[in-house]
């Protein structure tokens, strides 16, 4: 009867072996600016859980089509992670501007518009 007791014992608590106390979990968003950051002259923001890279397209909209929907609130150093609200190239307080399209976020400077498209996951 000991044996038996002592076998469901051992077996109980066999599940609790492998556990760790450690709950440090990394993001998608994490995993996609810090793979991003790796091209140090990539022009980035990070902003809303997504991670937002310079694109070449033209942008054929003005600053009166689209909304004000956050702002930049530290521009990343060189070595930093690219955290919520970080962009690599432009300083704090530069106001992002969306529209309609999901995955696109505008910059407006002086006669100039940036348009950023989000990194997709996978």
């Amino acid at each position: 009867m000991k044996r038996i007791l002592s076998l469901a014992l051992a077996a109980s608590l066999l599940p609790l072996s492998g556990c760790s106390d450690d709950t440090t979990r990394v993001s998608t968003t994490d995993t996609i600016a810090a793979e991003a950051r790796q091209n140090k002259d990539a022009d980035l923001i990070r902003i809303k859980d997504r991670v937002y890279r310079l694109s070449g397209a033209p942008v054929t909209l003005t600053q009166a089509d689209v909304k004000s929907f956050a702002t930049v609130t530290k521009q990343a150093t060189a070595d930093e992670p690219l955290a919520e609200g970080m962009a690599t190239d432009w300083s704090a307080g530069t106001k992002l501007y969306r529209g309609d399209t999901t995955g696109v976020l505008y910059i407006f400077e002086k006669n100039q518009a940036y348009l950023y498209e989000a990194i997709p996951e996978g």
